[in-house]
């Protein structure tokens, strides 16, 4: 192995000092023979792999939001509901660390998100069985249209990036869960839909989750 030797020499009479370098040959130890040196690779994010972080990102704040918020009151009927939400919670972070294109920073809202949504929980624990249902069935509609959106546009922008396929299967996976919880409550989706106190919850919802995405 060959490295170089520099030691700082003040030749008489200078107020200057001169570097001077000489090259040395040492033996390379046994435990370093056959082993090669090699610069690590590091694979640049993309566009498309921002997006997909950028997508898990607000499924990520939506599930935890909606898991303190049925958490709260104590009901039986909602209790399900936050069932569904951990168990979302834990298939999306799994699915995050299964490669590093799908690894995403968690929101900054999540701490408030959560305070806020637990707070809001207390209160629905205490109106009347109706109301806190159809309420839990239009955050539910909204999860459930976020992945809607979220399915169509890797269709749009991600047609032909091959990690957006298990992506958009998770998606089709979370989007089924929200929904069958809504037809726990409703006898079918469309009348969950038609409840006034549902589609108040859901717009709330994609009102107050939007910003997830992005922060």
């Amino acid at each position: 192995m060959i490295y170089t030797s520099c030691v700082p020499v003040n030749l008489g009479g200078c107020s200057d000092n001169y570097i001077f370098c000489r090259r040395r040959t040492r033996r390379m130890n046994w435990f370093e023979k056959g082993c090669v040196r090699a610069a690590p690779a590091f694979k640049r994010r993309t566009s498309q792999h921002d997006l997909m972080g950028d997508m898990l990102r607000q499924g990520h704040l939506s599930h935890r939001s909606a898991s303190k918020l049925f958490e709260a009151p104590k009901s039986t009927v909602l209790e399900p509901l936050r069932t569904t939400e951990v168990s979302s919670t834990d298939a999306l972070e799994s699915f995050a660390l299964q490669a590093s294109h799908y690894r995403f920073r968690p929101s900054i809202l999540l701490p408030f998100a959560a305070c806020a949504s637990a707070s809001f929980g207390h209160i629905l624990g205490a109106v009347s069985p109706t109301l806190s249902t159809s309420y839990a069935a239009g955050v539910k509609l909204a999860i459930g249209d976020y992945y809607n959106d979220q399915i169509r546009e890797i269709y749009a922008e991600l047609p032909e990036a091959p990690e957006a396929v298990p992506l958009k299967e998770l998606f089709k996976t979370l989007r089924d869960a929200s929904l069958a919880d809504v037809e726990r409550l409703f006898p079918s989706i469309e009348a969950a839909k038609q409840d006034a106190v549902a589609q108040y919850a859901k717009t709330i919802t994609q009102v107050l989750l939007r910003p997830g995405s992005e922060v």
